[in-house]
């Protein structure tokens, strides 16, 4: 029954994203942006459905198994600096990126706002395909987990079959097909964690006794502040919160708001954007926490902590239930790598080799099925942490992108030589504070890169004004 309810949720899926093949057009617009024509309401689910990925299921629950009532900061941080940004960024960038006509973050990047940087271009094109690729195998590994946690396949039979439902429909429909099964799946992600809460409500613990629970268990589950948090509370939620505002800086995040149907329309979108996420993110929370209650109590149950949600599911649903929970969780990793992998074929084929071919569309299509053999390829041989490989993956973007957007959405303009050199100053200050003093735990580390690369950049810009 539990192969039953993933079988029948994922062909929903599958056959949503072949349903978009009925309105899509053999052109390379259609295909990377849907022409700007995606109503409000579609892409502020497409665009939470692809930020809220495997790591909610996976490595946000993990955190909060581990860490406890600390977590809070994380998700509370994150959404507050992601707010911050959408009144900053979106409703610009969807004007002025149809006013140049870019069809990808890069070239709308590299674009002053009368002349494109082909150097520039080139540059972030790369850094689009290195990044996301990273990202999307972490997704892929994220998928491999929740086979492995219900099911018991081997992780690698996830990851293929994974690669497979990506390929195919992004392969079929492009980002429509991405967005209508974003879509689809927002709603059962939804549906399937509140279901969770509800039931671990009635069967583990209520809801008000879950301090209590957590103090008796361990106590420094119940502390505000993290035990490793070496800086104090404000510096460590401040690295979350910048981290949620580095979500300008994910091109397959924010090339959503390029494909609403009006710059106008991106109030609405904002408004159905965070109404799912904030409600998302306190399931993720509570589950986090309900896990961490249940599985205490039972004597001799070790496992991979970030596989507590599937583990948790098959202890508390019945089989046809755990199999539409497996399946959401499988959507999660799918709704995201989808998004990835449009966006780095975007970047292949409009930034780093545009072709001349007389089939752009093909060359675009093939593209795709080429990124998602390296992600996959990736995901056999990277680290088994899917926190790591994704918190990696969004502090390296948030370093060299999100500073850019900020500038050139309010017409700044930054010389090749000083944002590469910004860039690089960012990433290594990002990983000299992870990996050489080791504060990553004390603040996000592509906080610092961030800071670092915005610092610069912006510096750069009053010296080089446009």
């Amino acid at each position: 029954m539990v192969l039953l309810g993933f079988t029948l949720t994922m062909f929903l899926f599958l056959g949503i994203g072949m349903m978009s093949m009925r309105h899509a057009k053999t052109d390379v617009s259609d295909y990377l942006l849907a022409d700007r024509n995606i109503s409000p309401a579609f892409a502020g689910l497409s665009a939470v459905a692809s930020n809220n990925s495997g790591f909610m299921f996976i490595g946000a629950i993990g955190f909060t198994y581990a860490y406890g009532l600390s977590a809070f900061w994380l998700l509370f941080a994150w959404i507050l600096g992601d707010y911050c940004s959408w009144l900053i960024v979106h409703r610009r960038l969807r004007e002025q990126s149809e006013r140049l006509n870019s069809q990808s973050i890069s070239g709308f990047l590299s674009h002053n706002g009368t002349v494109s940087h082909r150097h520039t271009q080139i540059f972030l094109g790369v850094l689009t395909v290195i990044f996301l690729t990273l990202y999307a195998a972490a997704q892929l590994k994220a998928g491999g987990k929740a086979l492995e946690g219900i099911l018991g396949w081997n992780g690698s039979t996830g990851i293929l079959l994974g690669m497979g439902m990506v390929a195919l429909y992004s392969f079929a429909g492009g980002i429509r097909a991405s967005i209508w099964t974003d879509v689809a799946q927002s709603i059962v992600m939804l549906g399937a964690m509140g279901l969770l809460v509800i039931v671990s409500h009635t069967q583990i613990v209520p809801l008000n006794d879950i301090p209590s629970t957590l103090q008796s268990i361990d106590p420094t589950l119940t502390l505000w502040t993290p035990s490793d948090a070496s800086l104090g509370l404000i510096p460590y939620a401040l690295g979350w919160f910048f981290a949620g505002f580095g979500g300008i800086g994910q091109p397959h995040i924010i090339i959503r708001a390029m494909t609403v149907n009006s710059a106008k329309h991106i109030p609405t979108m904002r408004r159905v954007y965070f109404s799912w996420y904030v409600l998302f993110s306190v399931f993720t929370f509570l589950v986090g926490l309900y896990a961490r209650i249940y599985f205490n109590s039972q004597d001799g149950l070790l496992f991979d902590k970030e596989t507590a949600l599937p583990v948790l599911s098959t202890e508390l649903l019945s089989p046809l239930l755990v199999g539409v929970i497996l399946a959401s969780m499988f959507a999660a990793t799918m709704s995201t790598a989808d998004s990835q992998v449009l966006a780095s074929s975007a970047s292949v084929t409009q930034d780093i080799a545009p072709t001349t071919s007389s089939n752009p569309y093909l060359y675009s299509k093939l593209t795709t099925l080429g990124v998602v053999l390296i992600a996959g390829m990736v995901a056999f041989v990277g680290p088994d942490s899917v926190f790591v490989l994704v918190t990696v993956a969004w502090g390296l973007m948030m370093t060299c992108f999100a500073p850019i957007m900020i500038l050139r959405v309010l017409n700044r303009d930054i010389p090749f030589t000083s944002l590469m050199g910004s860039c690089a100053i960012g990433v290594l200050g990002m990983l000299g504070w992870s990996y050489g003093l080791q504060l990553g735990d004390a603040v996000f580390d592509g906080t610092i890169g961030f800071l670092l690369s915005m610092t610069l950049m912006w510096a750069f810009s009053k010296v080089n004004p446009n």
